[in-house]
């Protein structure tokens, strides 16, 4: 991939932009900005997610330019996803929402995920295991977190739902999709120890 080291600046660019359309969206109500503001961040870090989950499929391996590539997108998703994280935060602080401990623990333990990956990319711990199925493990769960998530919003699940059902169903055909092609991906390649 060529100029990856510049993707975090498109990804910022991409932040603001989600800042003055929320803005403009929310007609100055606070609670409106943020809750827009974190709905079209979550599709950044999809957006964002996606390319590191669509370059690990393709580059299995885990060679040094591999590693290096797949530590830069990892990076650059965990900050994206922290400006979405804060955005969400304050949008349920605001609204009151009353969140319950059971249903935000699998949402809590993506976040974890997402913010030890880049350090385990970069080798700064654990140095002497296999990467392979902490990868593996990593882009299913943090995948199937965007995809419940989606989920729950054209299900009723979710409270204070804010965009289109429609824009729902896309996302959720658009995660689908991913995974499928994965599977498909993975399952043409030839067994190799990495």
């Amino acid at each position: 991939m060529k100029n990856i080291n510049q993707f975090i600046y498109w990804g910022l660019l991409l932040e603001i932009l989600v800042l003055i359309f929320s803005y403009y969206e929310s007609n100055g109500l606070v609670t409106s900005f943020f809750q827009a503001a974190a709905r079209l961040s979550g599709r950044v870090s999809l957006l964002f997610f996606a390319l590191l989950f669509i370059y690990s499929t393709v580059n299995i391996g885990f060679e040094p330019a591999l590693l290096t590539n797949k530590y830069i997108l990892a990076k650059d998703f965990a900050i994206l996803h922290i400006i979405h994280w804060f955005l969400l935060a304050t949008a349920v602080n605001l609204s009151g929402f009353e969140l319950v401990p059971s249903r935000v623990f699998g949402g809590a333990l993506a976040y974890l995920m997402i913010l030890i990956l880049p350090f385990l990319l970069k080798r700064v711990f654990l140095k002497n295991i296999s990467l392979k199925w902490p990868m593996h493990i990593y882009l299913s769960y943090v995948w199937f977190i965007f995809f419940m998530t989606y989920v729950s919003r054209v299900t009723g699940k979710a409270t204070n739902i804010t965009g289109s059902l429609s824009s729902y169903w896309l996302l959720i055909s658009a995660t689908i999709i991913l995974m499928i092609w994965r599977i498909f991906k993975l399952s043409l390649q030839p067994k190799r120890k990495i």
